[in-house]
C-alpha cells in the first residue's frame, strides 16, 4: 500500500516462514531487499518464495451448490455493524432467505430503553431510523435483541453472548460488517496512532475476541466483511488504516484456527449502500464494477452456498480492462506535476485586491502549513502544492478542509487545475464568494500580515565566485527608441548557453573559436571500451549531474538520456546570461524548441529502478524536462531534420513570437554520441575521416561532434520593453526542402538558391549588405562546390563586395542535429564582438573553384569586421533528408549597444551544481557507454549498422 500512496517509496509485504529461526528470518529480509520486482505481496515456505496471485473460478452449478444455510427457530444469527449499512442489509436478508428468528445487532450507538422507543421514533435524526428499521424485522416475528459493544473488550463481550444464549440460544452464524473508515486524515504521515487504533479496533482486536467468545458455539459460519483495499495496492492509497484492518481479516480466514469455517469476503463498491459507490480513477482503472445491493446479495448467497473458507472477491468486473495479474503488482507512480498545464484562474468578483482575497490566501497557506508540517512564511502563493511536496493524497486532505469553510462538495481535481495559492483562492471567490464572505466576517478581524517571500527553487548554496553576482537593476520606465532600420517584430537574441567541443561554456567556446583552435581528436578507448581509428569533436564529461537541484530522483537521472540533462542544465545557464531568476520566467508563456534526437537504450537495471521509466524511453522529453522544471507554459516541442532541426526550431519559434502565442522562446539543438553507431553509418557511406576540410581539396568527409547550445528569444519590441541585453537580431528565416533528387542524401542546388533568395527578400536587405556566411559545409568536394555556386549565384551575382565564409566544423566536428544552432551562435558572437574569427579549412585550392579570383575570403586570424554599415551575416543548414534553412542576423546597432551602461538586465552568475556521478547503478567509474556496434572478432562478419543517418 505504501507504495501505491508514495510513489518514490518502494515497499513489500512479506509473509515470512511460520517457526523459522531468527537468522533464516534474517535471511529472508534481507534478501527482499535486493529483490527489485513489482510484487506487492510475497510469502516464503520451505525455503521457497512464493508470490500471490488471484485465481478465477466461474460459478459452480446450481447442482454442485449445497444449500442456503438455515436456521432452526432456537438458534441465532450474530451480526456484528448490523444496525446500520450493509450490515442491516445482509441481517434483513438473512430473515428473509436463511429462516432467522432470532437476530442479535451490535453496534456503537446506544439505544434508548425500549420504553422509550415511540417516543424517539417520532423524531428525523440517524438514531431514529435504526430504530424504526430494527421495528419493521420485529413485524415480521423476529426476536431482536440491539447491543452496544465495543468488540474489544473481552469481558464485556463475554458477558454479551453468555447472556443472549441464556436468552435466545446458542450462536449458529456470524457476520463480522462491523468496521470504521477515517476519511479526514487520508495521508498515512499524518495519521495519530489513536486514530489508527480506532479503525483498526473492531476488525484486529474486536476479531480476536468476537472468535475466542465463539468457540463454545462452533457456529456454522463466520462471514467476515474484508475490502478489496486490502488486496489491490493501488486501492488502499489514503486508507492505509482501513487496508491493513481488512488484511488482518484475510489474513485469519486464511490461517483457519478458529475452530469453525472462516470465510473473508474482499467486498468491491456497493453502490447503494454502506460507503456508497467509488469513482474514484484507481477503482475504474482496476477493472472492478461497483454492484447494487441485490447483486451484493446474490453473491453472499453464492459464498455461503458453495461453503468456501478462507479468503475470496467476489468480483464483478469489465473484462476489457479487468487484468487481474496486474493488479496485485505495484504501479510505478507518476511524478508530481505531470496533470497537464494549469488553466488560467477567472478573475475574481471581489477583485485581485480585495481584503477578503487575501484573508482567503492567508488562510490557505496556513492550512497548506500545516497539512505539510512546514512553516507558513516559506510558502508562497504562487508556487504549485506540488513544488512543496504535495502528492494526491495530501491535496485531498485539503480539499476537504477547505469544503468544511465552503460548506459543500469539491471536486478534489479543482486542486489540478488551479494548482497555486493565489489561483485557487481567486476560484473560491468566484464559486463561493457569499459563503467565504459570511465566514470571515464572522472572525474577528485579522491583523495585516505581509506577504512571504516567494521560496526560490531548491539549490544548493553558490560557491565563491571571481567576480560578485551581478544584480538585475531597474528596468527603464519606458523601452528606448527603436533603432532605424529594426523592425518591431524582429527577432531579438537575448541570452546564449552552450558546451562543445573544447568548451565547456559561452566564454570558452568564443575563444576556441577567437583562437582558431580545432577540439578534433582521437577518440579515447573510455569512451565505448575498445580502440577505435575514429576522430571525433568530444565533450570531456557528460556523467555527472545534479540531480537534487533539478528536483528529480537519483534512479530516474541514472535512467534517461543524458543528452536531456544536458538541455536542463544549459537551459539554466541561458536563463542565467539573459539576466532572468527562476521566479521571474516561472509560469511564463515561453516556449521550448529543441533540435534533437533520441536512440536512448537505458540498461535493464536503471530502468527498473526508475520512478518514471517514461522519461528515459520518451524523445519528448528532451524538451518537455525544460518546461516541467522551470514551469514554462509555451509549447514544449522535439525537431529532427537532422542537422537543421535547431534552426527548423527557431522558425517555428519566430512565428510563434510574431503571432503573440509566446512571450519568450528557448530554442537549442543537443547531440551526444554515446554510442558507435553513428560512426558506422558515415563509414559505411564513406564519408567519414580524420580531419574536417570545407573549400579545401583535401576534403574527404566529415569528423562527427557532439554538444548542446541554447539561444533566448523575443520579438525586439517585447525584448526592449523588458529592458533586455540584446546580442543580435534575427531579420528571416526560411525553410525548404529538396524534394526528389537523385537521392536521399543529395542536394538540390535550385533548392538550395530558393531558400536563401526567400530569407534575403524577407529580411529587407539587399545582396551586397551580407558581409559574412557561414555555410553548412559537408566535407564533400562535389556538396561543398554546389553550395559555394548557390551562395555566390543569391549573394555576389551582381556585385563583387567582399564576403568572408566560415564554419565550426572543422573547430568541434559535425555535431548533428546541434549543428545549426553551434553556428548561429558563433555567428551573433561574431556580430557582438565585431570580429570575424579565424577559418581552419581552406587552405588547399580546389580543382574547380578559382577562390582568389572570387568575391569570396576566409580570415586567417581574428580581425576587426569588414563592411560598411551594419554588420550582417547569413546561415546556412542544409539536412541530410533535403530540409533545408538560411537565417540573416543583423549587430544590434552600435549606437543602442553604446547605451549597454544604462538601466537593464545584466547575466546572473548561474548557482554552483553539485553534480554526482549518474551512470547506471553499477557501472564502475570509467566503464564505458553502451556500444552498439564494435569491431568484428576473428572470423565474424561486420555488424550491419542500425542508426538512421543522422546529417551530412
Amino acid at each position: 500500500m505504501l507504495q501505491s500512496e508514495y510513489g518514490r517509496l518502494v515497499s513489500r509485504h512479506v509473509d515470512l516462514e511460520p517457526g523459522a529461526d531468527e537468522a533464516e528470518l534474517v535471511d529472508q529480509i534481507c534478501a527482499e531487499l535486493e529483490i527489485d520486482d513489482l510484487e506487492s505481496e510475497v510469502c516464503y515456505r520451505g525455503a521457497q518464495r512464493y508470490r500471490a496471485l488471484l485465481r478465477g473460478e466461474a460459478p459452480a452449478p446450481s447442482a454442485a451448490l449445497e444449500e442456503l444455510p438455515r436456521f432452526d427457530a432456537g438458534q441465532v444469527l450474530l451480526v456484528t455493524g448490523g444496525t446500520r449499512g450493509i450490515g442491516y442489509l445482509c441481517a434483513q436478508h438473512a430473515v428473509r432467505h436463511y429462516g432467522v428468528r432470532r437476530l442479535v445487532l451490535s453496534g456503537r450507538d446506544v439505544f434508548p430503553a425500549p420504553a422509550q422507543w415511540a417516543e424517539h421514533q417520532r423524531e428525523n435524526g440517524p438514531l431514529a431510523a435504526k430504530m424504526r428499521a430494527i421495528e419493521g424485522l420485529r413485524a415480521q416475528g423476529v426476536q431482536v435483541e440491539v447491543v452496544a459493544l465495543a468488540l474489544s473488550d473481552e469481558a464485556a463481550v463475554r458477558a454479551c453472548l453468555e447472556g443472549v444464549r441464556a436468552r435466545l440460544g446458542p450462536i449458529a452464524g456470524v457476520l463480522h460488517a462491523a468496521g470504521l473508515g477515517e476519511s479526514d486524515t487520508p495521508v498515512f504521515a499524518r495519521k495519530s496512532l489513536a486514530a489508527v487504533a480506532r479503525v483498526l479496533e473492531p476488525k484486529v482486536a474486536g476479531l480476536d475476541v468476537l472468535l475466542a467468545c465463539l468457540a463454545q458455539d462452533a457456529p456454522q459460519f463466520c462471514v467476515l466483511f474484508s475490502s478489496v483495499s486490502a488486496l489491490l495496492p493501488a486501492l488502499a492509497a489514503g486508507q492505509s488504516d482501513y487496508a491493513m484492518a481488512n488484511a488482518y481479516m484475510d489474513y485469519v480466514a486464511e490461517a483457519q484456527t478458529a475452530g469453525f469455517p472462516l470465510v473473508s469476503i474482499q467486498w468491491p463498491s456497493w453502490k447503494e449502500t454502506g460507503f456508497g459507490e467509488i469513482g474514484s480513477a484507481a477503482y475504474a482503472r482496476s477493472g472492478l464494477l461497483s454492484h447494487t445491493d441485490a447483486e451484493g446479495l446474490a453473491l453472499l448467497d453464492h459464498v455461503l452456498r458453495s461453503r468456501p473458507e478462507r479468503v475470496l472477491i467476489p468480483a464483478i468486473v469489465n473484462p476489457e480492462v479487468w487484468q487481474p495479474r496486474g493488479l496485485l503488482l505495484h504501479q510505478r507512480a507518476a511524478v508530481a506535476g505531470s496533470h497537464g498545464v494549469p488553466a488560467a484562474a477567472p478573475a475574481s468578483p471581489s477583485g485581485s485586491g480585495s481584503p477578503l482575497l487575501a484573508q482567503v490566501q492567508a488562510w490557505l497557506i496556513a492550512l497548506l502549513a500545516e497539512t505539510l508540517k512546514m512553516d507558513a512564511v516559506h510558502i508562497d502563493a504562487g508556487n504549485t502544492f506540488l513544488e512543496y511536496g504535495a502528492d494526491s493524497v495530501l491535496l485531498l486532505q485539503l480539499i476537504r478542509q477547505v469544503a468544511q469553510r465552503t460548506g459543500g462538495e469539491l471536486d478534489p481535481s479543482i486542486l489540478f487545475e488551479y494548482p497555486t495559492i493565489a489561483g485557487f483562492a481567486k476560484w473560491l471567490l468566484n464559486k463561493h464568494g457569499e459563503a467565504l464572505s459570511a465566514a470571515f466576517q464572522a472572525l474577528p478581524a485579522a491583523p495585516s500580515v505581509p506577504l512571504p517571500l516567494p521560496l526560490p527553487l531548491p539549490q544548493p548554496q553558490p560557491q565563491p565566485q571571481p567576480e560578485p553576482v551581478a544584480a538585475v537593476e531597474p528596468l527603464p520606465a519606458a523601452a528606448p527608441p527603436r533603432p532605424a532600420g529594426v523592425a518591431p517584430l524582429d527577432i531579438a537574441v537575448i541570452g546564449l548557453s552552450c558546451r562543445f567541443p573544447g568548451a565547456d561554456n559561452l566564454e570558452q567556446y568564443w575563444r576556441l573559436l577567437v583562437e582558431g583552435r580545432s577540439a578534433i581528436a582521437p577518440v579515447p578507448k573510455e569512451r565505448w571500451g575498445y580502440e577505435s581509428e575514429f576522430y571525433a569533436g568530444l565533450l570531456p564529461s557528460v556523467t555527472h549531474f545534479d540531480a537534487d537541484f533539478f528536483l528529480m530522483s537519483e534512479a530516474d537521472v541514472r535512467a534517461m538520456d543524458q543528452q536531456a540533462l544536458l538541455v536542463l542544465e544549459e537551459t539554466l545557464n541561458l536563463f542565467c546570461h539573459a539576466g532572468y531568476s527562476l521566479q521571474e520566467i516561472k509560469g511564463q508563456p515561453i516556449g521550448v524548441y529543441l533540435g534533437g534526437r533520441s536512440q536512448h537504450r537505458p540498461d535493464d537495471q536503471a530502468f527498473s529502478k526508475a520512478n518514471n521509466p517514461v522519461m528515459a524511453v520518451g524523445q519528448n522529453y528532451l524538451a518537455a524536462n525544460v518546461s516541467q522544471f522551470f514551469d514554462l507554459q509555451g509549447p514544449s516541442l522535439v525537431l529532427d531534420s537532422a542537422c537543421s532541426s535547431a534552426l527548423v526550431g527557431m522558425n517555428m519559434a519566430i512565428q510563434a513570437l510574431r503571432a503573440g502565442d509566446i512571450t519568450s522562446a528557448v530554442v537549442g539543438g543537443v547531440n551526444l554520441l554515446n554510442t558507435d553507431g553513428p560512426f558506422q553509418v558515415f563509414e559505411q557511406r564513406d564519408i567519414l575521416s580524420r580531419e574536417f576540410h570545407i573549400f579545401d581539396a583535401r576534403a574527404s568527409g566529415a569528423v562527427l561532434g557532439e554538444g548542446v547550445g541554447m539561444v533566448l528569444l523575443k520579438t525586439v519590441d517585447q525584448a526592449q520593453r523588458d529592458g533586455d541585453r540584446i546580442y543580435a537580431t534575427i531579420k528571416a528565416v526560411a525553410v525548404n526542402n529538396d524534394g526528389r533528387t537523385a537521392g536521399p542524401v543529395a542536394p538540390s542546388f535550385q533548392a538550395q538558391k530558393a531558400v536563401m533568395q526567400a530569407a534575403l527578400e524577407r529580411s529587407g536587405k539587399r545582396a551586397g549588405q551580407i558581409d559574412h556566411v557561414e555555410v553548412n559545409g559537408s566535407g564533400s568536394e562535389v556538396t561543398d562546390l554546389l553550395e559555394l555556386k548557390a551562395i555566390e549565384a543569391i549573394y555576389r551575382a551582381a556585385d563583387g563586395a567582399p564576403c568572408s565564409l566560415g564554419s565550426i566544423k572543422p573547430n568541434i566536428g559535425h555535431p548533428l542535429c546541434a549543428e545549426g544552432i553551434a553556428s548561429f551562435i558563433k555567428v551573433v558572437l561574431m556580430l557582438h564582438h565585431g570580429l570575424d574569427v579565424p577559418f581552419l579549412s581552406g587552405q588547399q585550392p580546389m580543382r574547380h573553384y578559382d577562390m582568389q579570383a572570387s568575391p569570396f575570403h576566409f580570415n586567417r586570424s581574428a580581425s576587426a569586421w569588414r563592411g560598411a554599415g551594419v554588420r550582417s551575416a547569413a546561415i546556412n543548414s542544409f539536412a541530410d533528408g533535403g530540409t533545408n534553412v538560411h537565417a540573416i542576423l543583423e549587430a544590434w546597432p552600435a549606437a543602442a549597444a553604446a547605451e549597454e551602461g544604462a538601466p537593464g538586465r545584466r547575466p546572473l552568475v548561474p548557482p554552483a551544481l553539485r553534480r554526482i556521478d549518474i551512470r547506471p547503478f553499477g557501472a564502475a567509474a570509467g566503464a564505458p557507454a553502451p556500444v552498439l556496434h564494435r569491431p568484428p572478432a576473428a572470423g565474424e562478419q561486420p555488424a550491419a549498422p542500425v542508426e538512421s543517418l543522422w546529417g551530412r
